[in-house]
């Protein structure tokens, strides 16, 4: 009993939907493949870190209904009352919209924007950079964002209870 008064899940995380990072990549190379599926790995990084590291209780977003929200690149980004209406259509406190923006092979930013879902508000750009061997330092860079995103909604939901 004594441990779940300090393990329990925060109440003000009851559920998270981390969204699919979506690539900005402008290297201008021929076939970003390997790019297209390191990006793919991040938000199940991201989820887990969450989870793991900050007691959020994760909300799957099905491909289908996010390809149906974000009506093409950055639309989310730019439509936070779609990213709102996703996450309600799932019961998610929070929505985490994500893009990995890689301006040159040397670093890449992971850039999320938090969107609280119940007030219909979304909150500035969290951004981390991420440089050298990009492989190596996806996890330390996902945890890092992961510590960003908990501070911010942590900090907001301190100032928004009576």
């Amino acid at each position: 009993m004594f441990a779940t008064l300090f393990f329990s899940t925060p109440s003000f995380a009851a559920g998270i939907a981390v969204l699919n990072f979506e690539l900005a990549d402008f290297t201008q190379i021929d076939d970003n493949t390997e790019e297209v599926v390191r990006t793919a790995s991040l938000a199940p990084m991201l989820r887990k870190s969450l989870a793991d590291e900050h007691g959020y209780a994760t909300v799957q977003v099905p491909l289908e209904a996010y390809e149906n929200a974000n009506q093409g690149f950055g639309y989310l980004f730019e439509h936070t009352d779609s990213a709102t209406e996703l996450g309600e259509s799932f019961d998610a406190d929070w929505i985490v919209i994500t893009r990995l923006h890689k301006p040159s092979f040397l670093f890449s930013y992971l850039i999320v924007q938090v969107v609280n879902v119940k007030a219909k508000l979304a909150y500035p750009e969290l951004i981390v950079e991420i440089k050298g061997q990009q492989s190596e330092l996806n996890q330390r860079g996902i945890d890092k964002l992961a510590e960003k995103i908990h501070s911010q909604i942590k900090q907001l939901s301190r100032t928004s209870s009576p």
